[in-house]
């Protein structure tokens, strides 16, 4: 085979399906591009990713294999390890070093005898070598053979028209004065893409983009919604109480506050059916109670009174999926936890929303629930508060539609004491002489 004249750009491997417009290719690329940015968590950026971009560029099918210092390489990985995300390929796979060492009969420009094995083993290579050598790989599986591509061209296609395998390295790059920092991101892969030749000049940009759009959730501080912390600095936050906590042997005393806001969606719904807000500012509405229960939440957090002159300023508040938040109490009782519960509940009560009145319990509430810190794993505290979190969502959800039922399933409050949920009356009954 002839030896590659290509500049590695491999956005010189797709061509248009049925003639598109390349201003209508930009336009739908460039709207991608924002959807991937707009996710609101590691996981939602990552489906965006996959959607989008397997609907800008007419693939089958997108994987991500994400690099992650933490995860450790097996004893015959070599020095790293990636860990496969999305479709039925990637899911839950790992793709090491070795996998770009191993398989001496797959040489890049040399077709071999097709077998699923052997394209198995050329397409974890690909994906190996360009994370190693971050440059891009392919894979073409075609009239019964594989072959194995460093910086495919167009010309490399053995004749379907597509390339089975494209192996795009992510790196995230961060200017600090003169000097680049760069770390490695992972490897993107996209599945049966059609070759064309009109995209060189976003190659740089599109790689950019998306791994700064993965990076991003994973390593911002507070979300630009609420003003919270985000939901991996909160988790990192009880990790980190809950390891004092086991280390004092509980002396230090604590929990964590896990709070929803109840019935946001019926807000929504509320709101439209109306008539009395235009539909254009449906959303706004239901922001600014994102915000204004976040307002409340922050300042509990920070200014909550304990009586006699003492005032507690050491929670922690972030945010958890789209209509919840967590607070990390250190040093309180598990009675001031419930307290700090009560009155975080009537804040939120006594904050004025705009067409709030409209609910037919006329008010925006919370329900809130108190995990005091405990033998156990931070893990299995998440898991606990989650678990919660969703019998809470789906009690709401079968009583929307009944007014009475849905009275006794918001603004309710319950702490975990001897293995159940319990009520402020059962728990001080609980504890009573």
């Amino acid at each position: 085979m002839a030896e590659a004249r290509s500049s590695g750009r491999w956005t010189s491997l797709f061509r248009r399906r049925g003639g598109e417009d390349p201003d209508a290719f930009v336009s739908k690329f460039l709207g991608a591009v924002a959807r991937i940015f707009e996710g609101g968590d590691p996981s939602e950026t990552f489906r965006n990713i996959r959607s989008e971009l397997g609907r800008a560029f007419d693939c089958d099918e997108v994987a991500l294999f994400a690099y992650d210092p933490l995860v450790r390489p097996g004893p015959n990985d070599g020095d790293w390890v990636l860990v496969g995300r999305g479709g039925s390929f990637a899911e839950g796979k790992r793709v090491s070093q070795t996998d770009g060492r191993s398989h001496p009969h797959l040489q890049v420009g040399i077709p071999v005898e097709h077998s699923e094995r052997t394209a198995r083993e050329a397409t974890l290579k690909a994906i190996a070598l360009a994370f190693q050598e971050d440059t891009f790989y392919g894979c073409d599986v075609e009239q019964g053979k594989v072959l194995l591509l460093r910086n495919p061209r167009p010309e490399d296609d053995m004749g379907s028209g597509d390339l089975s395998v494209l192996a795009i390295p992510l790196h995230y790059r961060s200017r600090a004065g003169r000097l680049v920092e760069k770390t490695r991101v992972g490897v993107l892969v996209l599945f049966n893409t059609p070759v064309r030749r009109e995209l060189a000049d976003l190659e740089r940009v599109l790689r950019s983009l998306v791994a700064n759009a993965l990076v991003t959730p994973t390593c911002m501080l507070r979300d630009p919604v609420t003003g919270l912390y985000s939901e991996a600095f909160l988790r990192e936050e009880i990790r980190r109480q809950t390891g004092l906590f086991e280390l004092t042997k509980g002396k230090i005393r604590g929990g964590f506050v896990l709070g929803m806001i109840d019935t946001l969606k019926l807000y929504k719904q509320t709101i439209e059916a109306s008539g009395r807000v235009d539909p254009t500012e449906v959303s706004e509405r239901v922001s600014d109670v994102l915000r204004g229960v976040a307002s409340c939440v922050l300042r509990r957090a920070g200014e909550h009174h304990l009586g006699m002159g003492a005032e507690y300023r050491a929670g922690v508040a972030g945010r958890v999926g789209r209509e919840a938040f967590g607070v990390v109490l250190p040093l309180l009782s598990e009675q001031e936890l419930l307290m700090w519960a009560v009155r975080c509940s009537k804040d939120v009560i006594d904050h004025h929303f705009e067409s709030e009145e409209l609910l037919a319990a006329g008010d925006i509430t919370v329900s809130l629930r108190v995990v005091p810190f405990q033998r156990g794993t931070p893990a299995q505290l998440w898991r606990l508060s989650r678990k919660a979190l969703e019998e809470l969502e789906l009690a709401q959800q079968r009583a929307r539609r009944d007014p009475e039922a849905l009275s006794k399933v918001v603004s309710t409050i319950r702490i975990w004491k001897f293995g159940r949920w319990m009520t402020t009356r059962e728990f001080q009954s609980a504890l009573a002489p």
